[in-house]
């Protein structure tokens, strides 16, 4: 490692690695179990799938206790100090889906667009490269993608996975923001659901080619099945949020669900049913990050429940 690449690590604020010894000694681990965890993390996961929500399953690669410890550890001393696109909206501290759909409120046209298995797309040279570049030495950047990376790819377990995908996406960001920004188009990326919006709904369709060349020259790769375009006679909605009329938030749909929810717990048949009230206590703290007209209207609701069912466990909400 020269002076040179030290003088960049210090300016952003990472630790000084230089060998394994110095990992040891900055971690507080044994240098033989960052030698085995680094030779040897196919060891150190346990893999099983879950349902999706779409259909089909998912594979999760959880980390040991062990594994997870230094995986954390990296993502705090080392990723979280680095800065992701401007673009970027899933992931990030301090971010929600509102953070995403509000660049898009106003628009007439929303072209949603999914990357079909976006950490599996993502592979070690690319985790490789992101330490690399910020001026670790070769010896350094191996152990810690090593350490980061389960068979050629991102886990869908590890803690580092999400930072790590949106540093991999920067260029891809940069990329697609340089290319639609001069056409008026606003584009956002939450985790690999991007959307792309603007006034002009020809200029926002026909701007898709483009987008799936330059998805694909970075190395992911579009779900055709999950494209989606929405004009003036669809709702639009993004990451699950619908715009309309200047704002966004759940919906009149899922807002009726809601409110149904609440109800029922007024019901004598609920009065046991803490798994509901549980359910309903979530769906709330989510209407408040997301959609606070609706999340005030649900109080008052709530409210006037709380009044006339005094005896039931809505009073608990």
């Amino acid at each position: 490692m020269t002076s040179k690449d030290n003088i960049r690590l210090s300016l952003l604020g990472l630790p000084i690695i230089q060998s394994i010894d110095d990992f040891s000694k900055i971690t507080h681990i044994s240098k033989y179990t960052i030698y085995q965890l680094s030779r040897h993390s196919e060891k150190y996961y346990l893999t099983y799938e879950i349902l999706k929500k779409s259909g089909g399953k998912r594979k999760i690669s959880q980390p040991s206790k062990k594994l997870k410890g230094l995986q954390s550890w990296i993502l705090v001393n080392i990723l979280n100090k680095l800065e992701v696109s401007n673009s970027s909206k899933g992931f990030e501290k301090g971010s929600s889906i509102a953070d995403n759909a509000k660049p898009h409120v106003n628009s007439n046209c929303i072209l949603n667009v999914d990357l079909r298995n976006f950490f599996d797309t993502i592979t070690t040279r690319q985790v490789y490269n992101v330490f690399k570049t910020i001026g670790y030495n070769q010896l350094v950047s191996t152990i810690l993608c090593n350490i980061c990376t389960y068979k050629g790819s991102l886990p869908q377990g590890s803690p580092c996975s999400p930072r790590l995908s949106n540093l991999v996406a920067w260029k891809l960001d940069k990329r697609l923001q340089g290319y639609v920004g001069k056409r008026g188009i606003t584009y956002t990326r939450y985790a690999d659901d991007m959307t792309f919006s603007g006034l002009n709904p020809l200029n926002v369709v026909q701007s898709l080619p483009t987008i799936k060349k330059i998805v694909e020259e970075e190395g992911f790769e579009l779900n055709s099945k999950k494209t989606r375009v929405s004009g003036a006679s669809r709702s639009k909605i993004v990451t699950g949020l619908t715009i309309s009329e200047g704002s966004y938030g759940i919906g009149k749909k899922k807002y009726k669900i809601l409110r149904a929810k609440i109800q029922y717990l007024t019901r004598p048949s609920e009065q046991k049913n803490l798994k509901r009230l549980d359910n309903v206590s979530g769906w709330l703290s989510y209407l408040n990050s997301v959609d606070n007209k609706r999340y005030n209207k649900a109080m008052k609701y709530i409210e006037k429940l709380k009044k006339a069912y005094p005896d039931t466990i809505i009073t608990k909400l």
